[in-house]
């Protein structure tokens, strides 16, 4: 079995500190406020047509994703890993199944983040993610992770807390559940195609059996 993990959202708890690091950018450019219940119901994929339904104007997204991206880096710090999920890892270890982050985020940024996590240390067979800060699509990442390690996505669950997480398992053509509590309320999860909501990562591990 391989586990497909996302990052932000899943195995990080970080909504709160995203919808503060575009709140000040968001004030420094113009732009107004949003709530984590507004962001939590409007945030999509491509990152940056939540942005321009905001009112971000195209003209403006790639020095606000930059700034964005600088802040949100530089307080990483108070993020703290999501609940269950050290539990979760050390089953699956235990169980032999592999796993491996696909993200979003920027390949370099990304490990960085998840080095300063003592308890992930071994945990994973590999940590994928993009060459740039935009976000816009990780299904291409998973497509090439698929194709040359041999995986059967038949024997793969992808775990995350988005629609675009649901969109990447599909793409591979593996189970999907999309867990509560991260980027997306679970109204916009439950549209979500060919994916299990899951109240919490307990629940993922109930229904693999682990």
């Amino acid at each position: 079995m391989t586990i497909f993990w996302d990052w932000n959202g899943t195995l990080v708890a970080d909504v709160e500190h995203v919808v503060a690091t575009n709140n000040k950018v968001f004030a420094a450019m113009g732009y107004r406020d949003t709530s984590v219940e507004e962001y939590r119901r409007l945030f999509r994929h491509p990152v940056h047509d939540y942005y321009y339904d905001l009112g971000v104007t195209k003209e403006d997204f790639p020095a606000l994703a930059r700034e964005w991206n600088r802040q949100y880096v530089a307080g990483f710090g108070c993020v703290p890993l999501a609940p269950g999920v050290t539990e979760a890892l050390r089953r699956f270890k235990a169980a032999g199944y592999r796993q491996v982050i696909i993200s979003a985020s920027q390949i370099d940024q990304l490990k960085a983040q998840v080095a300063r996590f003592p308890e992930l240390e071994g945990m994973f067979d590999e940590v994928l993610g993009l060459d740039n800060v935009f976000a816009v699509s990780k299904v291409h990442v998973a497509l090439d992770y698929l194709a040359r390690s041999g995986v059967n996505p038949l024997e793969a669950v992808f775990l995350g807390d988005t629609d675009h997480d649901a969109e990447t398992a599909r793409a591979i053509g593996c189970r999907c559940f999309l867990i509560e509590g991260g980027h997306q309320e679970r109204a916009v999860l439950e549209k979500a195609q060919s994916a299990k909501v899951a109240a919490n990562i307990q629940a993922v591990l109930d229904e693999l059996g682990c």
